[in-house]
């Protein structure tokens, strides 16, 4: 049927070693949820500034290409006022 055998209580050095085992647990187990949450923030930030690169290239390819044409335009202006200026 049943037995019943005397079960001894822990010793203070099996308590001390028990808490000790769970206090350095549950320091890893917060360490790691903080590396957790601070990977995710990296990872957003890389996103976002890769988005915003490709926006400031795209910027300034445009804003590259405009100042190439507003170039030719004053160039063709200054054309125009040699010959006038020559004539």
């Amino acid at each position: 049927m049943y037995t019943i055998t005397a079960a001894e209580a822990p010793s203070g050095e099996d308590l001390w070693a028990v808490f000790s085992a769970l206090r350095l647990l549950d320091e890893a187990a917060r360490l790691v949820a903080s590396a957790q949450t601070e990977t995710a923030i990296l990872a957003e930030d890389a996103h976002w500034e890769t988005k915003g690169i490709r926006r400031l290239r795209r910027a300034l390819t445009e804003l590259c290409a405009s100042l190439g044409g507003e170039c030719s335009e004053l160039h063709h202006h200054q054309e125009m006022v040699r010959r006038v200026a020559m004539s």
